[in-house]
């Protein structure tokens, strides 16, 4: 890249080494500075500047030139150091890590935690979306740019509440480079920087074309499969010409991985834990794909309770149970809903940059994304009589009724009631029904997410004597959408099943005697009910955000040390959020579906300052100050302040302090809610009472028992419960203290160390409800005791009878006291606080090797020191210290090496991840220890009683430039084919930050014209 300015092409590439010396110095950048100084020239975004029509009068304005701007600072500045710790990914960075993705460049930044991944994302209200996570407080805390400005958020909030940029929304292919700066910045940029600021910053300039594709296959996965190709061409010259105008595409594919896959390649523990889980698959015992399986039948014995069933007439596939035979099917494994979504992305960017005048630029940008993931659902629907919990769900227009639904019996007098005399006979002819409805296919099911987005900007920027100016309109969006079938439309069913009648004497709700489905045959007349029964539906979202922002920069006065600058903007936005819910669901009619509601626009505006001032030759003072005014809020005063000090030659000291704040979302604060399920809710009496029927079932010697056992074992212990989460207008914006002080040492000139103490306390604290505590549920229902609850007694009343099971029952069996959980309501609310502190640490070293090249050398690492928090009114760490307990290791680490000889560069990389406890904090831990040998409650491998261990993982990569336009590369990642350890706390059954694809080879090829 090419500095802005109009002195000649030499004072450009002066500038650029002198920047990069400077940076190198400093030990800044945490990778910029094992690169080659052609690297590091791209690390400067220099302001325009007065031509120049002799070499004196260059020289004269060298200083001038080299000014350039950082994240985190509106100032132009000599040195590229500030108070702040600033690192630097550099596009070879990216390229020696293997990364494809801004997501897998974040994953290997120590300073970032794992957060949203769009292949794991679905059902998360955020489907087909990743974060960002500086620090591990939520993605809510991590300010996003796009060269400098804010980009839109994403349509769909995570969870329905948090707003967070898709960082997969980003263009890759004219990525230059990422500025990470791990230290608030609200007094620079306002709202979400709490935690930090990821700052990518795209090629300013580039001529001529360049074309590159990248393909990734595992060894372990033949599904497996990363592609991605770009291209980028650009013509002018800015110096010369007076502009320059460029554009990249970006095509990236990320293929399905099925259940087909999986299954068989989860950690060895996971199978332990559930001795039927390939059992159940029914692989090779059950009817294949396609196949007519006539399904079973089912009745309560009314005296016992006890569930009796059989295999209708004609199965070919009979299982024999403690409740009788069973005509089982084969799970379909192309389910890709768990394994991998298949993600399709294409990005086109266009830069324009053009010269007015002698002093003025004039500059455009445009993005435009679209993106399309889609899960095949696997195995078709199964008609299967609900005879335990309904399922519940809340919609929008209705209230707060808690809509349920059953599947129907089949009665006496149904067409397709092939049940034997005896099973009729005991509930007066009524039976229940499995029976596996095939007939719209393999591919109907399943889950598709779209998100457009876009963002187009245009400035002017130039300078008035002294003073730099700039101002610029953006204006953002994204439409995100997501298609779901799979679940009920209560109507469509229905059309197809009904209509429905009522049986007086048990309320049990009757299908037709003459159904429209036709039970028995695979047809397209039944496929065009089933269509209508399980429709697919859309939930769609759009954010918009207009901006407008203005900054003036320049010297105000002159210390004997030299120049005090200083800096003045303001930024003016038009924010909106709208979903307006799917009108089925919003009518309670798609079951597990109310979907969410938010309606709302705001207007923002800002006025900041900065100053740097040379209080010594070596003591530099800077403070910003920003003012920031949203709707039905006090205006936010956010500063900060700064100080560098250069000791000694080899030695700077810094350190910052500043408040930050985030303002309520449009999703917590305006108008609409969250009307659906949540899941994972634990009621731990019924969970209790369960597994104690499960426990004594587990100890029968007759096969029916233990497997009942083995299916209630933990059933009751994580349940979807319909939930309801309202908007809280009178919510207040959090605040924080953000506070660092470090140090820079390079004791020699080819080497140098970083270490920065970093500190966050986050107050009053916008959260959604916390269903786990009572207080914070406004409402609560439960089901009454259903009759599978009465089947499970009844069976474990029969095996204590019989004396054959070997099992020395207590005089009183366990017994339901309760029903489950059918719903909660609750609000968003302000409470707690957060506290998280602890150090990164940077090494870095350059080694000239004489004629056998050069060797770069880094180490980076987060040592987290506290992670502390209180849910209540904010006073005292209730939860204790949150570091070395699950998800939240002490230490994160990264080295890398590449070595460049000649026309080939050999890079090393490893990516670490220190060990924890099973248990999420100390009142967990009294469950979940290594004495128990448990996590969330269920058995860890017997050597890892002691946690989860620490994970590494190595990358080796090859890149040879065989001419001058052609360069080819190639990676091993996993080197070591590493597997992940098993994680009963991770519904993947391994954490998020392994890999669990085995060795992945690369191949990358790259032409320039």
């Amino acid at each position: 890249m090419r500095n802005r300015s109009f002195s000649p092409r030499v004072h450009a590439m002066s500038r650029a080494v002198a920047l990069g010396l400077t940076l190198m110095s400093a030990g800044l950048a945490s990778t910029a500075w094992a690169q080659s100084t052609a690297t590091t020239t791209a690390q400067a975004q220099d302001v325009p500047n007065k031509p120049v029509d002799d070499e004196k009068a260059a020289d004269a304005q060298v200083t001038d030139l080299n000014r350039v701007t950082v994240t985190g600072s509106s100032i132009s500045r000599i040195d590229g150091e500030t108070a702040s710790p600033l690192q630097i990914i550099s596009k070879q960075d990216i390229e020696n890590m293997g990364a494809r993705t801004l997501l897998q460049v974040l994953d290997n930044l120590p300073a970032n935690r794992p957060a949203q991944v769009d292949s794991k994302s679905l059902f998360s209200g955020s489907d087909g979306a990743s974060q960002a996570n500086l620090r591990g407080i939520g993605a809510q805390g991590t300010l996003v740019l796009l060269n400098g400005r804010r980009l839109s958020y994403y349509g769909a909030p995570a969870g329905f509440q948090t707003q967070f940029v898709n960082i997969d929304s980003i263009p890759a292919a004219a990525i230059e480079r990422m500025e990470v700066l791990t230290d608030g910045a609200s007094a620079v940029y306002g709202t979400d920087a709490v935690a930090g600021v990821i700052n990518v910053i795209t090629k300013s300039e580039f001529q001529g074309l360049e074309v590159s594709g990248t393909t990734d296959m595992s060894s372990r996965f033949d599904s497996y499969g990363e592609h991605q190709a770009s291209i980028t061409g650009g013509f002018g010259d800015l110096e010369e010409d007076r502009y320059n105008v460029y554009a990249s595409v970006n095509l990236y594919r990320r293929d399905a991985i099925p259940l087909g896959e999986w299954y068989d390649k989860k950690p060895k523990q996971h199978y332990v834990n559930n001795p039927n889980y390939i059992n159940n698959l029914r692989i090779g015992t059950g009817s294949a794909p396609g196949v007519f399986n006539p399904g079973s039948y089912f009745a309560f014995d009314p005296a016992t309770g006890a569930r009796v069933q059989e295999a209708a007439p004609g199965c070919n596939n009979v299982i024999t149970e403690a409740s009788g035979t069973r005509c089982i099917w084969q799970t379909w494994l192309n389910n890709e809903i768990d394994g991998g979504a298949e993600t399709e992305r294409a990005t086109a960017y266009v830069s324009a940059h053009f010269l007015i005048g002698e002093s003025t630029e004039a500059f455009a940008e445009a993005t435009y994304t679209d993106i399309d993931l889609r899960a095949n659902g696997g195995t078709p629907r199964a008609f299967s009589t609900t005879t335990g919990n309904p399922q519940t769900w809340f919609a929008r227009n209705t209230g707060t009724t808690v809509n349920q639904f059953l599947t129907p019996f089949m009665g006496p007098n149904n067409v397709y009631n092939h049940a034997s005399p005896e099973l009729k006979a005991l509930m007066g002819g009524v039976v229940g029904v499995q029976y596996l409805m095939q007939d719209v296919g393999d591919n109907y099911y399943g889950q598709r997410n779209t998100d457009k987005s876009y963002r187009a900007l245009a400035g002017l920027r130039g300078n008035l004597g002294d003073w730099n100016w700039e101002t610029a309109f953006a204006t953002a969006g994204s439409h995100s959408t997501t298609f779901q079938t799979g679940n009920i439309n209560l109507e469509g069913f229905e059309r197809a099943f009904g209509p429905y009648t009522i049986d007086p004497t048990t309320g049990r709700v009757i299908i037709s005697d003459n159904p429209a489905y036709q039970f028995g045959v695979i047809n397209e007349s039944n496929a065009a009910l089933l269509r209508g029964a399980y429709p697919t539906f859309d939930i769609q979202s759009w954010t918009r955000l207009h901006t407008l922002d203005g900054k003036i920069e320049g010297p105000i006065y002159t210390l004997p040390a030299g120049e005090v600058r200083a800096a003045f903007g303001f930024n003016a936005s038009r924010e909106t959020f709208y979903t307006p819910g799917n009108e089925d669901a919003a009518n309670g009619l798609i079951t597990q579906q109310g979907g969410s509601w938010f309606d709302g626009a705001r207007n923002t505006y800002a006025l900041f300052a900065e100053a740097v001032a040379p209080l010594t030759e070596k003591l530099e003072l800077e403070a910003a100050l920003r003012v920031d005014k949203y709707p039905n809020f006090s205006a936010n005063i956010a500063p900060k302040i700064g100080i560098k000090y250069q000791a000694l030659p080899e030695l700077m000291l810094r350190g910052t302090y500043s408040e930050g704040f985030r303002a309520p979302s449009l999703a917590e604060s305006g108008s609409g809610g969250v009307f659906a399920q949540i899941g994972g809710y634990r009621d731990e009496t019924r969970c209790g009472e369960t597994n104690a029927i499960a426990d004594l079932l587990l100890q029968s010697n007759r096969p029916g028992d233990v497997d009942l056992g083995n299916t209630l074992l933990n059933s009751d212990c994580s349940r979807n419960v319909a939930r309801m989460t309202q908007p809280n207008p009178d919510l207040e914006p959090e605040k924080a203290n953000i506070a660092t002080v470090g140090l820079v040492f390079e004791p020699t000139s080819w080497s140098s160390v970083s270490v920065d103490y970093w500190y966050i306390n986050r107050k009053n604290e916008i959260v959604a409800p916390d269903y786990s505590r009572p207080e914070d549920i406004l409402a609560l229902t439960r089901f009454p005791i259903t009759e599978t609850d009465r089947a499970n007694e009844a069976a474990l009343a029969a095996m204590c009878a019989d004396p054959a099971s070997g099992v020395a029952c207590p005089g009183t069996l366990p017994t339901y006291s309760i029903g489950n959980v059918s719903s909660v309501i609750g609000q968003y609310k302000n409470r707690g606080r957060t506290m998280v502190d602890g150090f990164d640490i940077d090494a870095r070293g350059r080694f000239d090797l004489d004629e056998w090249g050069a060797l770069n050398v880094g180490v980076a690492a987060t040592i987290a020191n506290r992670n502390m928090y209180n849910s209540d009114d904010g006073s005292g760490w209730y939860y204790g210290n949150f570091v070395g307990y699950y998800n939240n290791p002490r230490l994160r680490a990264t080295f890398n090496t590449d070595w460049s000889y000649k026309d080939v560069t050999t890079s090393f990389y490893i990516n670490y991840v220190g060990k924890t406890k099973w248990a999420w904090d100390q009142i967990d831990a009294v469950d979940n220890n290594s004495q128990t040998c448990t996590g969330s409650y269920v058995a860890v491998a017997p050597n890892q009683c002691d946690g989860a261990p620490s994970w590494w993982t190595a990358n080796l990569g090859v890149s040879w430039r065989a001419t001058p336009g052609l360069t080819v590369g190639a990676t091993v990642k996993n080197l070591f084919n590493r597997l992940p350890f098993y994680d009963p706390n991770d519904w993947m059954t391994f954490p998020g930050y392994t890999n669990n694809f085995g060795r992945i080879f690369s191949l990358t090829v790259n032409y320039k014209f």
